[in-house]
C-alpha cells in the first residue's frame, strides 16, 4: 500500500491543478485544430489546381481564338488572290479589247453625204466596206477623205468601181492602225 503525503501548501496545489487543465485545454485545442490546419491546407491546394487549369483553359481558348483568326485571315487572303487573279484577267481584256466605235465614229464623220454604206465587214485589223454613192466624185471625194483620216491606211478601190459615173456600187478595203482601235475616243 502506498501512502501518499500531501506536502504541498494548498496554492500550489491550485497552480498545479490550473497547469494540468491549461495542458489540458491546449492539447485539446491542437487536437481540433490540427484537423482544420489540414482542411486549410487542402483547401489551398485545391485552390492552386483550379487556378493552374482555369490558366491553362484561358491559354487553350485564346490559342483557339487566335487560330480561329488566323483562318479567317487566311480566308481572306484566299479571297484577295482570287480578286487579284480576277482583276488582272480583266485588265488583260481591256488591254486587248478593241474599241470598234472609234472606227464606226470616224466613218460616220468622214461619210459624205450621197455615200451609203450598206455592209462593213472586219477582220484583224481589216475592214471591208459595201454601199452606194450618187456619184463617182462623190466616191473619189470619200476616199481621198479615208486616206486623209488619222484611223486608215491602205485604202483600196478598185477600179471597176469607178467605171459609172452615176448610183456607183463600190467596195472599199482598208487597214486600220492599231492606235484608233486599242485606244478609247470620247
Amino acid at each position: 500500500m502506498k501512502i501518499y503525503l500531501d506536502l504541498l501548501p494548498e496554492q500550489r496545489k491550485q497552480e498545479l491543478k490550473r497547469k494540468k487543465i491549461y495542458r489540458k485545454i491546449l492539447h485539446e485545442e491542437i487536437l481540433f485544430s490540427l484537423p482544420v490546419i489540414v482542411f486549410v491546407i487542402i483547401l489551398a491546394n485545391v485552390y492552386y489546381v483550379l487556378a493552374i487549369q482555369r490558366n491553362m483553359h484561358a491559354t487553350a481558348y485564346l490559342t483557339e481564338q487566335a487560330q480561329d483568326k488566323y483562318k479567317q485571315l487566311e480566308e481572306y487572303e484566299t479571297k484577295f488572290k482570287e480578286i487579284n487573279t480576277v482583276s488582272r484577267a480583266l485588265v488583260n481584256i481591256q488591254s486587248g479589247h478593241l474599241y470598234w466605235t472609234n472606227l464606226l465614229n470616224e466613218l460616220s464623220a468622214i461619210t459624205p453625204d450621197g455615200v451609203y454604206i450598206i455592209d462593213l465587214s472586219t477582220k484583224n485589223y481589216s475592214v471591208f466596206l459595201m454601199g452606194k454613192a450618187k456619184t463617182r466624185d462623190i466616191l473619189i471625194d470619200f476616199k481621198n477623205q479615208l486616206e486623209k483620216s488619222e484611223c486608215f491606211e491602205k485604202v483600196d478601190v478598185p477600179l471597176s468601181n469607178l467605171v459609172v459615173k452615176e448610183n456607183v456600187d463600190f467596195q472599199i478595203d482598208l487597214t486600220l492602225k492599231d492606235d484608233c482601235l486599242k485606244s478609247k475616243k470620247q
